[in-house]
């Protein structure tokens, strides 16, 4: 009793510090134990409405009769809770996710009349709103706007600088055709799957973050961006024919504040060309035509300080990256086991020899081709560290770390995932320890014809980490042993010998 007596003394904005810090759910269930905190619940500054919470544990599917109940007790709850609430209560945050809810004009209106400054509404179904959805876009309060799933109900939607807003993001948002955005106030913009858009105008000169996802490859969209001095950030995805070779080239030049660019299926890109100083982190993923084949496409970063780079798609025919601070991640989605094909590997892997890190993922691995083992040159002489990660079970460890060998022939750590559902990944890792120089003795054919030598004429020492499975070690280390004047290999705890 005493406890409780000191809770309840608690002043209300220290509860509500606590509230903050819990789930929505906890929340809920200590302001029914406890009078004091039901009390400060009613004016808690963050209302979030999650239909999803009243399916929690019940098993699925539901049929329409239980849907329509859980529904009624929703709609329900929510008029209970807004009718207890305190009139003149601060509104900071006002979230509705639902499948569908009658009357959402008068949860728009509660939010307004709170002065709430972030609100965000999400219907699983297209939602037609009342005619006064303009009074959102126009209020003052508003900082914060997320809708998802709505039909505005308007031809042309027009952010001006009477608009307070600094955050937009419509998702799902059924439009007629154009977005214009005149407002100096905005600083993020998101613009996802909205139907029938067909034109986005905008000059935001202190806008920092801009996202466009079209969700159809083959959409036709305008986009018009003018002053953007300050954009930080820019993802187009699914931007149909209006991004072309040209507009990347002469467009990305000028945002020059520009840190991070993100291009995904974008069906007219070529021939891709970026000069830009500032550039940090670039992501482009390949797309597919029509007759679902993934088209070759040509690359060149002239980023003399990126950071991050990440690739998804078949193999470039032409790449060239020019800043040697990066870190590359490539997901091949087309793998072969023929010669044509590992040497179109070898062409596109040269570009990132000199990258800190190199992650590759792979679906599936394949056995170097026999016909290309006197005639292979590796593409990777520089490469220090080489992250493997695989969506499926390896049976064997040794055809893996083979394979990567003949890509980087001089790895100082071999890192392998195995990304599997069922479980957490576990990263297995080989570190290589070499020895200046090649011994006299050494009648290696290997590297004859070559002036670098790979990790057969200098490896020493080999560490294996995490490796848990005996049989797995075994074959790794009759691996090195059989391809290399090795002396030793060691795990975590102690150093085997070999020979």
């Amino acid at each position: 009793m005493a406890e409780a007596d000191r809770l309840s003394t608690l002043p209300t904005e220290i509860i509500h510090d606590i509230m903050f810090f819990l789930p929505l759910l906890d929340v809920i269930q200590v302001s029914v134990l406890s009078r004091r905190f039901n009390s400060a619940w009613r004016t808690f500054p963050v209302i979030e409405f999650d239909q999803d919470l009243f399916v929690t544990g019940r098993k699925l599917p539901i049929n329409h009769s239980k849907a329509s109940e859980m529904l009624m007790r929703f709609s329900d709850y929510t008029e209970d809770f807004l009718r207890r609430r305190r009139p003149d209560s601060f509104l900071q945050k006002f979230k509705l996710r639902t499948l569908r809810i009658p009357d959402l004009d008068r949860y728009i209106e509660f939010a307004l009349g709170s002065r709430v400054q972030e609100l965000e509404i999400n219907s699983k179904i297209i939602f037609e709103l009342p005619e006064g959805i303009s009074d959102v876009f126009a209020a003052k309060s508003i900082r914060v706007l997320k809708l998802t799933g709505l039909d505005l109900g308007l031809q042309n939607l027009i952010l001006s600088d009477s608009s307070l807003i600094e955050e937009l993001s419509l998702n799902e948002c059924d439009l007629l055709e154009t977005v214009r955005v005149l407002s100096d106030k905005l600083l993020s913009l998101e613009l996802e799957c909205c139907r029938k858009l067909q034109n986005i105008e905008i000059d935001a000169p202190n806008l920092q973050y801009f996202r466009y996802d079209g969700g159809n490859l083959f959409s036709k969209i305008n986009i018009n961006l003018s002053s953007f001095e300050s954009l930080k950030s820019l993802s187009l995805w699914n931007a149909g024919g209006h991004i072309t070779d040209n507009w990347i080239e002469e467009k990305i030049p000028k945002f020059i504040s520009l840190e991070k660019l993100s291009i995904e299926k974008c069906e007219n890109l070529k021939k891709v060309k970026i000069c830009h100083k500032r550039l940090k982190i670039f992501e482009f993923h390949n797309y597919k035509n029509k007759a679902e084949e993934e088209v070759e496409v040509e690359l060149e970063l002239i980023t003399p300080n990126l950071l991050s780079f990440s690739y998804r798609g078949i193999l470039l025919s032409h790449t060239i990256v020019t800043s040697t601070l990066f870190e590359a991640r490539l997901f091949l989605t087309q793998i072969s086991a023929t010669s044509l094909w590992f040497l179109a590997l070898r062409h596109f892997l040269i570009s990132f020899d000199h990258c800190r890190v190199l992650t590759l993922e792979f679906e599936k691995v394949v056995g170097f081709p026999k016909e290309l083992k006197d005639r292979w040159i590796a593409p990777m002489f520089t490469l220090k560290h080489l992250r493997v990660e695989v969506n499926f079970k390896l049976l064997s460890y040794r055809y893996l770390v083979a394979l990567m060998l003949q890509l980087s022939p001089r790895l100082n750590t071999l890192s392998i995932m195995q990304n599997l559902n069922s479980q957490d990944p576990i990263e297995r890792v080989i570190k290589f320890k070499y020895v200046k120089g090649v011994a006299d003795q050494d009648d290696s054919s290997c590297c004859k014809r070559l002036p670098i030598k790979c990790w057969r004429h200098h490896l020493t020492s080999i560490t294996m980490e995490n490796f848990e499975d005996v049989n797995d070690k075994e074959r790794l280390i009759t691996f090195f042993k059989d391809n290399t004047k090795i002396s030793k290999t060691q795990d975590e705890k102690s150093i085997i010998s070999l020979f």
